[in-house]
């Protein structure tokens, strides 16, 4: 049985068409393991509970298996997939790569507007990080601020690659924030790459960006192995 929480949250999406906002429900939900890796989507109970035909019910499963969330397996149908300890760090040490070279290219190109939006995206990060929905929240606060500098680049294909990369790892890498002291670290991370795009260093900042991501990856790495091992985190 499907949590009835996500049939209730795909009223909070309505202009979009079944398909989309089907889509979108379910991608949130896994994003926020609410559906966890290896669960079952009957396309019968998702069109039940949406309210749909099995059409959009299919378009918007074809679409997340596009995205690396869902896998349509012989005699099963649609499961959740998820990414073992390899895959994430390949796929974080690939989205260093892109993300270093699309932060050189964004301070590069940067004008004052560009940079204003940075700062916005940087304070909304901060101030939307706190309280118990802070870790969940913390994703796309983060991608948000990240892109605001890689935006200034104008390379959508670029950008298109991070995006995705970003989807796949999200629910992956976010675990380094449950360690006591990482979100104040990442704060002061996240200050360095501003202080560094206000001084129009493409060079520090790209660096910086890079480092970023891998230490963040490196521990959420780490915290995944305990937990799979049923080891605390701490």
């Amino acid at each position: 049985m499907l949590p009835a929480s996500l049939f209730m949250s795909v009223e909070t999406a309505p202009h979009g068409t079944a398909s989309e906002n089907i889509c979108t429900a379910l991608r949130k939900a896994i994003l926020e393991d609410l559906l966890p890796a290896g669960r079952a989507l009957p396309q019968s109970e998702l069109a039940a509970g949406f309210g749909v035909s099995i059409i959009p019910v299919r378009e918007a499963l074809k679409h997340l298996e596009a995205e690396g969330l869902v896998a349509f397996m012989p005699n099963k149908g649609a499961l959740v997939i998820g990414l073992d300890e390899a895959d994430i760090l390949e796929y974080s040490q690939i989205r260093a790569m892109l993300e270093e070279q699309a932060a050189a290219e964004g301070v590069r190109n940067m004008t004052r507007v560009d940079f204003a939006r940075v700062e916005d995206a940087y304070e909304a990060f901060v101030a939307g990080v706190e309280g118990p929905q802070g870790m969940v929240r913390s994703g796309a606060l983060n991608r948000a601020f990240h892109h605001s500098i890689y935006a200034a680049a104008s390379r959508p294909r670029l950008l298109e690659m991070i995006a995705d990369l970003n989807t796949r790892l999200d629910r992956y890498i976010r675990g380094h924030l449950i360690i006591e002291g990482r979100a104040e670290i990442t704060h002061d991370e996240h200050k360095a790459i501003l202080d560094a795009c206000r001084n129009r260093d493409a060079d520090l900042c790209a660096r910086l960006t890079r480092v970023h991501i891998l230490e963040a990856s490196r521990i959420s790495v780490e915290v995944f192995r305990r937990r799979h091992a049923g080891l605390t985190v701490c």
